[in-house]
């Protein structure tokens, strides 16, 4: 009898992944991800320094990788590396884009500080998508970071707000506009993630931030990756034009 068990391929074996915001903790637990499931990795981000770390750490595990340092605010520069990475083909593109503002009623909110925000949290994924779609392959997937702000208002936060809805208004036009092709395009909306600038603040503040979430924590960028891999999976083969909430149940 024959005992040799048949073992399945990576999820995404074969893939090439982009993945655009490498740097922060969201952004860098979703490339290990994507990495650990089989995808070649390109990584662009700003931080030319933490990207090369990055990016050899995923070659330490034996996962295909390069870097890429861009300002994403930068629309020449952003498609010029897009263009260059992605010449040879692109299955899957993640658009982990956006800075964020003190909170700050409309009236008082400077307009440079409103142009920053959309710059880079809106038509930085703009830009970005516009060069991915052009060299995406058919049955390719495109995931957005978004965010719960994306989805309701948040007080203060007029700008993000605005950027992030737009990034969703974004996600479901291009889902449309794609279909034909076999190209799915989705987005993620993370709730209180432990990483980036909320690891910055007090433990008492971290623990009152998760109080507010229905499962009594903040999630991690883990949970958004896991998320982030199976829209960017075959899994999600019917999935399209669609926003997943990775918040412990806040919004509901």
């Amino acid at each position: 009898m024959n005992t040799t068990v048949a073992t399945a391929a990576p999820l995404l074996a074969g893939g090439v992944a982009l993945v655009l915001g490498a740097n922060g903790g969201i952004g860098s637990a979703i490339a290990r991800r994507l990495g650990a499931a089989g995808a070649r990795v390109i990584l662009a981000a700003r931080d030319g320094e933490r990207l090369a770390a990055l990016r050899d750490e995923l070659i330490e595990l034996g996962i295909p990788a390069s870097s890429h340092p861009v300002d994403v605010s930068d629309a020449d520069a952003l498609g010029a590396v897009i263009t260059a990475v992605t010449a040879d083909g692109l299955d899957i593109a993640v658009n982990n884009v956006g800075v964020s503002h003190r909170p700050t009623p409309l009236p008082d909110l400077s307009l440079s500080e409103f142009d920053r925000v959309i710059a880079v949290t809106l038509r930085g994924v703009a830009v970005a998508m516009m060069h991915e779609l052009r060299n995406i392959r058919p049955s390719g997937a495109i995931v957005n970071i978004a965010s719960s702000a994306g989805l309701d208002g948040a007080p203060g936060m007029s700008a993000y707000v605005a950027a992030k809805h737009g990034v969703i208004g974004l996600t479901k036009t291009a889902a449309i506009d794609s279909a034909a092709r076999g190209v799915r395009v989705n987005a993620v909306a993370p709730g209180p993630i432990a990483s980036g600038t909320v690891m910055a603040q007090g433990a008492d503040v971290r623990e009152r931030i998760g109080g507010f979430v229905p499962l009594g924590r903040m999630g991690t960028g883990e949970e958004v990756a896991e998320a982030v891999l199976w829209l960017a999976s075959p899994l999600a083969s019917f999935t399209t034009g669609s926003v997943v909430a990775v918040d412990g149940g806040k919004r509901a």
